[in-house]
């Protein structure tokens, strides 16, 4: 059954979005009594059955009682790819069960965007979320926030926070990543920060210790800047919700 991340609810109707309503219209090819699914921004589930096709109005028949989310808060910081890696990567991310991602401009990033050319693009990379989001069952969207420094992330460093770090990989460090997982309660928060393809320099390693991260190694081998944090989402995936 389809799936609709819904902004408007009044009483017992939801409306759909623009972009859904041609979603059923064009692409489902929905009509009056169709049954949907949809979450609303609480992340509370409804069965629904159209109404209007034309004006997306749908009526509840029932709340569903359904929770899809890891049982800790993991934020991405994620330094700023080229071409559309970032853009994969939010998809993925979402799937991934990811609770909020930052874009940084770090030094090494090729790509360089201030916080008004980011906010050009930010309603293409929502509509990637939200799609992402339906398509794997999430109950809640994804935030995306504002474009970041090195300066100004102690806003987003949660519980724990780790920074995936090749020169850690390099001299065998294996134990932090791990040790977090093994330490991590549910209703705590995990921040992971990934660098873009030329990682971070010392010094940003340096300024991120000094508000409490920690470095750390993904293994023996070096990971791709897009392959890094789904690496790491992977793992927490599994520990949370596989073992």
């Amino acid at each position: 059954m389809q799936r609709y991340f819904i902004q408007e609810k009044k009483e017992n109707n939801i409306y759909l979005q623009p972009e859904d309503i041609h979603h059923i219209k064009k692409v489902m090819r929905n009509k009056v009594g169709d049954s949907v699914h949809c979450i609303d921004p609480f992340g509370k589930h409804y069965l629904c059955s159209i109404q209007d096709v034309e004006t997306g109005c749908l009526k509840i028949d029932k709340e569903i009682e359904e929770w899809n989310e890891l049982d800790i808060e993991v934020t991405l910081i994620y330094a700023m790819p080229k071409g559309d890696k970032f853009e994969f990567v939010l998809q993925k991310a979402t799937e991934l069960g990811v609770h909020r991602i930052v874009p940084l401009q770090s030094r090494r990033c090729v790509v360089k965007l201030d916080k008004q050319k980011f906010e050009k693009k930010l309603e293409r990379y929502q509509k990637i979320v939200k799609e992402a989001a339906e398509q794997s069952y999430r109950s809640i969207l994804p935030k995306i926030e504002s474009i970041q420094t090195i300066a100004s992330l102690s806003p987003y460093l949660t519980n724990y926070a780790l920074v995936a770090y090749e020169e850690s990989a390099k001299v065998g460090e294996h134990h932090n990543f791990k040790k977090v997982m093994q330490e991590i309660k549910t209703k705590q928060s995990l921040t992971i920060i990934v660098g873009s393809e030329g990682g971070f320099d010392e010094d940003e390693i340096e300024a991120l210790e000094k508000m409490g991260v920690l470095r750390c190694s993904l293994g023996k081998r070096i990971l791709r800047s897009e392959t890094a944090p789904l690496y790491m989402l992977s793992v927490i995936g599994y520990h949370r919700e596989m073992e």
